[in-house]
């Protein structure tokens, strides 16, 4: 974990440092100097507020399967979950952890993998489509170069493609089966378990057929709740999506279109969502300057990137490690008593 860690953070501040070798370091400096403490004080306000809300979904759908936990459970499930998968191969890596994490608090599996799938399918169906609709009336002037439009429409069909093969997995009952039932995969995990791979499938069986059930209760009984889900997860992509245009706004650049900028945050989003680094570490970079270098000038791009990243990925690095040592250490005494 500490080698995953440090690898994403060598490999952010990497690309970081390599972007900044394009842009003068003094210029960098004093763009920071007219940050305006207020804007950035409301950006961390807003990425709370994202972390509240994520939270709340979690707790929502758990109540549809009858499940009692606390929220501030759920707000730790969800702060682990971005943890993870900053510290893991993509930045979908998270949603494996959080279903460990609910289960070990006492949540059955079924119950635990609707709930993070729901709440994956749903945040990633809603930026898709807002993505696709703001490259139609946003996107010309993000496609300048050759580069930038062979990565990004790169980027979205290996996205795209990845978030069909998902969105199978987690909604067709059959294609699970053929998945997670194959010899295959009841060997893999009859090894890591040491468990008999006869056991396993039915595990496995018995699991996906309470989870099915449990999603098909989802959407028969409780229409509220995925609605409410997703009123909270459309409010989040935005959320998200303002995130860097209120950094940037800090920096007294007011004359940014704002749907343009959000346009280019989902696009960059989309393109390194399965970049095969720890919270897509370099990549992220990299994407964030090349997508936003045409809307500022170059200083107050590295400068945004920077903060936002400050907030939404090194912060998360320290809480979560703070937050994991204590899940563990509690864990440990409980083993003891």
């Amino acid at each position: 974990m500490k080698t995953k860690i440090f690898l994403g953070v060598i490999l952010s501040l990497g690309a970081s440092g390599l972007i900044s070798f394009l842009v003068s370091g003094n210029q960098i400096i004093s763009a920071l100097e007219k940050m305006n403490l207020w804007y950035f004080l409301l950006a961390c306000f807003m990425y709370l507020l994202f972390l509240v809300l994520d939270s709340l979904r979690t707790k929502l759908l758990l109540s549809h399967a009858k499940i009692n936990i606390s929220y501030l459970k759920c707000f730790q499930n969800t702060l682990l979950g971005l943890y993870t998968s900053a510290v893991t191969p993509f930045s979908a890596g998270g949603q494996p952890f959080q279903i460990y994490h609910l289960n070990k608090n006492g949540v059955p599996v079924e119950a635990a993998s609707m709930t993070i799938g729901v709440k994956f399918i749903s945040s990633f169906t809603l930026m898709v489509f807002s993505t696709f609709f703001l490259l139609l009336i946003r996107g010309k002037s993000l496609l300048t170069t050759v580069g930038s439009t062979l990565l990004v429409y790169s980027g979205l069909v290996l996205t795209s493609s990845i978030y069909l093969f998902f969105l199978l997995l987690i909604f067709s009952k059959p294609f699970a089966q053929k998945i997670i039932m194959s010899r295959f995969f009841t060997r893999i995990v009859s090894i890591l378990t040491k468990k008999d791979p006869k056991a396993v499938w039915k595990k496995a069986f018995d699991s996906l057929s309470n989870y099915f059930e449990l999603l098909r209760g989802l959407w028969i009984s409780s229409k509220l709740i995925v609605l409410i889900t997703v009123i909270i997860t459309f409010f989040n992509i935005i959320i998200t999506a303002s995130l860097p245009y209120i950094i940037s706004i800090s920096f007294g650049l007011s004359e940014i279109d704002y749907l343009q900028f959000v346009c280019a945050f989902l696009t960059m989003s989309m393109v390194v969502y399965f970049v095969p680094t720890p919270g897509s570490s370099g990549g992220i970079e990299g994407a964030f300057y090349l997508m936003f270098k045409n809307l500022s000038s170059s200083e107050f791009s590295v400068a945004t990137m920077l903060i936002w990243r400050l907030i939404t990925y090194y912060a998360i690095l320290i809480i979560g490690s703070l937050s994991l040592s204590k899940m563990i250490f509690s864990s440990k005494q409980t083993k003891q008593l």
